[in-house]
């Protein structure tokens, strides 16, 4: 299997890329050398919007105290409740990091959006980082009205790594009878530690996230190969019962084949779920290029899925 072509105004702004710290190519050699990545766990300079507030706050956590970032808008209304969960290969990245989106998420699809700021690998391996975005649901399922949100009205959401840990917190939410989530909204999601779809062993020489890097990142998170479900969600070996989804993936990238299977067995397993291919897109385009065109249309349709099944 080949991949098509990157879309133009994507490989335009890949060729002239000036993305701070993080490589649009060879992210593999990043993530093989400890002072390289840790660069990455710098927290960046935030956007800021006018339209929501931000604010820290710490709760007890399974490791000790966990910071959660809120994204308020300004309201006096009682709006449902995101809980959003950041990417990074398992290894970097923060509330801040994605920022952009987080805001994006508040204002737009009107909702008090929490960002979790969980361990990463490979100081603290699977299963801390789920443990930490799991017990950042569990607060918000006891706590919400403390943050102006409705418990009845809960969604989880993430991209990439953070897509994986997303669709752990939503599957363990179900079997254990934690807090009820009406939604949730996985972007290029890692759903599948075995890392043998076809856009897994092809995917040699992607920009931005290539194969190397991404069995490195699950050899730091997993050691590997891990089919427990909360690790690999992909294989659990039941997905009824969970909650509307939606799931976009980016058509040249190595995660692309395991988030239409999820999406697939979501659906013959009696799930509501919207599947969304981005054409031309490179994993994490929405994040590192939200001006490119697609990037504003899956952006759009991002917001669009969170509103209508929160606001329904």
């Amino acid at each position: 299997m080949s991949y098509p072509a990157v879309d133009p105004e994507i490989q335009n702004l890949l060729d002239t890329a000036d993305t701070g710290v993080f490589p649009v190519y060879g992210l593999d050699e990043v993530l093989a050398d400890p002072a390289r990545y840790a660069v990455l766990r710098d927290l960046p300079d935030t956007p800021a919007d006018d339209r929501v507030q931000v604010e820290n706050l710490f709760i007890p956590g399974p490791g000790g105290k966990l910071r959660l970032r809120v994204y308020r808008p300004v309201t006096d209304e009682i709006l449902p409740v995101i809980l959003y969960i950041h990417g990074g290969a398992y290894t970097y990245g923060s509330p801040e990091a994605e920022e952009g989106r987080s805001l994006r998420y508040a204002a737009e699809a009107e909702a008090v959006v929490v960002s979790v700021d969980y361990r990463l690998a490979p100081e603290h391996p699977f299963p801390a980082p789920a443990d930490d975005a799991y017990a950042a649901l569990v607060w918000i399922g006891e706590h919400a009205a403390e943050i102006g949100g409705d418990p009845e009205r809960i969604a989880v959401a993430g991209g990439s790594a953070g897509g994986n840990l997303a669709a752990s917190t939503v599957l363990r939410a179900r079997d254990l009878a934690g807090p009820q989530v009406i939604f949730q909204s996985l972007t290029y999601p890692g759903v599948d530690t075995t890392a043998t779809s076809d856009s897994m062993r092809t995917a040699g020489d992607l920009p931005v996230l290539n194969r190397r890097a991404l069995e490195l990142a699950l050899e730091y998170y997993t050691g590997g190969e891990n089919l427990d479900p909360y690790a690999s969600p992909l294989h659990a070996d039941d997905l009824s019962g969970l909650p509307p989804t939606f799931i976009a993936v980016a058509e040249i990238d190595p995660l692309r084949d395991e988030g239409r299977q999820y999406a697939e067995r979501l659906s013959a397993s009696g799930v509501t779920t919207e599947f969304i291919q981005v054409p031309g897109a490179v994993h994490g385009f929405d994040l590192l290029f939200p001006q490119a065109r697609i990037s504003e249309r899956n952006l759009a349709d991002q917001v669009r899925a969170l509103r209508d099944a929160l606001h329904t």
